[in-house]
């Protein structure tokens, strides 16, 4: 299954020191790999915010060119809305909820959802927040942050 990766998993790529062997440890299966453009605009202004060095702007500059970034469309809106009122628990599609209260996703998370749920990809993150949404709208696989910790 083709996988999109979530912002969190970039920056592990982008902060190692084994670009490549982190890339095929997260991919074994050499899957395509997607962002979303939401997530490439989070990136550049996270980089710009925090002053990223020419280095590492360079090497976010190198690993885009190489990723399938999908854009985001008018298409896409239904999907997006589905997916926020029912974080929200108040879809009228659901009538049980595996959670007990909403779930409040960043924006940027939301066109992720989307975009995994729309184009049948696997989402690779190392955050909780989109494990409300696993296995409803698309798989989840999370990563936990000492899986990265050879390539630095």
């Amino acid at each position: 299954m083709n996988l999109l990766l979530d912002t969190n998993i970039i920056f592990y790529i982008i902060r190692s020191r084994d670009f490549a062997g982190i890339l095929n440890y997260i991919n074994p299966d050499k899957a395509k790999l997607y962002i979303s453009v939401a997530t490439e605009a989070e990136l550049k202004s996270l980089a710009i915010r925090n002053r990223w060095g020419q280095n590492r702007v360079a090497l976010l500059d190198e690993f885009l060119e190489q990723i399938n970034i999908i854009d985001i469309s008018q298409s896409h809106i239904n999907t997006y809305a589905e997916i926020d009122t029912f974080s929200q628990r108040l879809n009228p599609g659901f009538t049980g909820y595996l959670f007990d209260t909403p779930r409040n996703m960043g924006k940027n998370d939301l066109w992720i959802a989307t975009l995994c749920a729309l184009l049948g990809l696997k989402l690779l993150t190392t955050d909780a927040d989109f494990d409300h949404l696993n296995g409803v709208f698309f798989e989840v696989q999370k990563m936990k942050a000492i899986e990265f910790s050879p390539f630095f």
